[in-house]
């Protein structure tokens, strides 16, 4: 599976923020992609694993 942009829930909030899948892995605890994504401070940038029920499909 090739990159493709998504939704990252915040951790501790409401707001969804534009990111970028990077790939996949099966975590102890289910799915998690590594994303890279810009915070709501546009400085930050971070790439993390995070877990697949905080993304969200980008488009119909």
């Amino acid at each position: 599976m090739g990159q493709r942009h998504v939704w990252v829930k915040e951790k501790f909030g409401p707001r969804k923020l534009p990111g970028l899948l990077l790939t996949w892995r099966q975590g102890t605890d289910g799915w998690e992609a590594l994303v890279t994504w810009v915070t709501a401070d546009p400085e930050v940038i971070i790439t993390d694993w995070v877990p697949a029920e905080r993304l969200g499909p980008v488009g119909p």
